[in-house]
């Protein structure tokens, strides 16, 4: 049997699945809707990961993350999502409880419910769609950046690039030595935070709950200096950031001394941190400093000074991006 006529034969059952889904994960199953769809992604196979060594909970519970990143910085909650998956012959009943288990972990960790749920046959392997919605909190309103705005940014940075290269270097031995154990011993964290990363919202609540009104947010994606270089886009600013500011993690940088890489490149141009980057005005200063979870790494500039990192020794390097889209 061809993998086409599989996959069409593998639709057949698709409503019996989906029933048998929907009551394991009930708790996290509603379908009377939540709002607008304000959020969505999309991972696609051999694009976005490499099964060799995602495992696919890990992967479900990843997408949901991704998918809700948004709705945090338009300071919304996430209330709900939409799961849509393409899944080719080669894939067992197994291994799509497998992905909705990462799913449903996820939706209980950020208290969400899944509105649908919809499986169709592909014939390119394994496509995850995530579409989330939420609700406006009504607490602080985002302002209006200034050219006098501190630049802020939760946790550490550079940890999941780094992670990422740890994992492509063991699958392509793994490959090349014909089943060679991969050695990944010490570097649980940068791995941990590829594969299944969170978001750190306890800090941008904490500033909720102290008042505080921040401007721009960004989760990182592509590393911060692809959105610092959208902050500027947005704003009408420079940016300024300040090399010994960087929260970088240890175990970060041990993994760098192993592969040889510069952890800074890692943070400036790496992806997958998760992290929020936002602006705040100068006068927030102490409160930001007494949030647990948060760094000043720099501030707003006028336009004309550009988008600099300063170096230990003073002097400013222009801030680029590697295929960095102008397209926020």
């Amino acid at each position: 049997m061809s993998e086409k006529e599989q996959s069409r034969e593998q639709g057949f059952g698709k409503h019996i699945l989906m029933n048998d889904l929907r009551n394991k994960y009930k708790t996290v199953f509603d379908d009377s809707g939540s709002g607008s769809v304000v959020s969505s992604i999309l991972y696609l196979e051999g694009i976005h990961f490499n099964l060799m060594y995602f495992p696919l909970q890990h992967l479900g519970y990843k997408s949901v993350i991704n998918s809700i990143a948004n709705l945090y910085c338009r300071s919304m909650v996430p209330v709900s999502i939409d799961v849509n998956l393409g899944v080719s012959a080669r894939f067992k009943k197994a291994d799509i409880e497998n992905i909705i288990e990462g799913i449903s972990l996820a939706c209980q960790r950020y208290a969400l419910k899944i509105s649908s749920l919809d499986l169709s046959s592909s014939l390119t392997g394994l496509a995850i769609n995530i579409a989330s919605s939420g609700k406006g909190t009504g607490k602080v309103k985002q302002l209006k950046p200034e050219a006098t705005d501190l630049i802020c940014v939760t946790g550490d940075l550079g940890a999941a690039f780094l992670g990422l290269q740890l994992l492509e270097r063991e699958s392509k031995v793994f490959e090349d030595a014909g089943g060679a154990q991969p050695r990944l011993e010490g570097f649980e964290y940068v791995i941990g935070r590829q594969l299944k990363p969170e978001l750190k919202t306890e800090p941008l609540d904490k500033l909720r709950e102290a008042g505080v009104s921040t401007g721009i947010i960004r989760a990182v994606r592509d590393g911060i200096a692809s959105e610092l270089i959208h902050i500027s886009n947005e704003t009408g600013m420079g940016c300024r950031i300040y090399h010994d500011r960087l929260p970088i993690d240890h175990d970060t940088t041990a993994a760098g001394r192993e592969l040889g890489f510069e952890p800074l490149i890692a943070a400036l141009n790496g992806g997958d941190d998760f992290e929020f980057l936002f602006t705040v005005p100068v006068n927030e200063h102490k409160k930001i400093e007494k949030t647990k979870g948060l760094s000043i790494i720099g501030h707003l500039v006028s336009l004309e000074e550009g988008n600099s990192l300063v170096l230990p020794d003073g002097s400013l390097a222009e801030m680029k991006a590697p295929g960095f889209d102008t397209v926020p």
